[in-house]
């Protein structure tokens, strides 16, 4: 169990909201799990931009009205049925069923925002391809290059460019301020 020791900072702000240490908990015991504690700023800026991002792409999906979208109702409906059944059948109490629902929820609707505004943003050029395969000569690290797999290497890279370009309009839309003194002395201990 993680336990912060300054619970009183406030990390980020924006318009109408603040970013505390308890709500960034589950992302850095995400980060911990694989790359242990982070101790640096840049970790630690790192897994408050991934909130950052997850939450303001959230909060724009709401007032996009796409909760309320047929597409996401539909995929909402059968994500919804399914947790439900899962619960009852492996006896989840109600609390920790709600929170996957509420978790689902979330990521169905951040990955209906990046499929409405960052996917169409998303242009490989057959120019780009050829000149990545002539560059590699059909090799790289001994394997075949392909069309297919150099469409799939180039799409994936602008997908995390304009994704991060997305979030960082966001940022400014609303107004985040991070504060590099609390990221500083946020301090976390390992208690178990």
């Amino acid at each position: 169990m993680v336990t912060f020791v300054i619970l009183a900072l406030i990390l980020a702000q924006g318009n109408g909201f603040v970013v505390t240490p308890s709500d960034i908990r589950p992302y850095w015991q995400t980060y911990s799990k694989s790359h242990g504690f982070p101790s640096e700023i840049q970790e630690k800026r790192e897994i408050l931009n991934n909130y950052l991002a997850d939450f303001l792409m959230f909060k724009r999906a709401k007032e996009l009205k796409l909760d309320k979208s047929e597409e996401f109702l539909r995929e909402w409906h059968d994500a919804k049925e399914n947790i439900l059944l899962r619960c009852r059948k492996e006896e989840i109490n109600k609390v920790k069923c709600n929170r996957i629902l509420e978790s689902v929820k979330r990521f169905l609707l951040i990955g209906l925002i990046v499929e409405k505004k960052v996917v169409p943003k998303i242009k490989v050029k057959e120019e780009e391809i050829s000149e990545m395969l002539n560059a590699h000569h059909g090799r790289k690290n001994e394997r075949k290059l392909t069309r297919g797999s150099i469409f799939r290497f180039l799409r994936e890279r602008k997908q995390s460019e304009a994704l991060h370009a997305y979030v960082r309009s966001l940022m400014e839309k609303y107004k985040v301020k991070i504060d590099d003194n609390a990221l500083k002395k946020l301090v976390i201990s390992n208690a178990y």
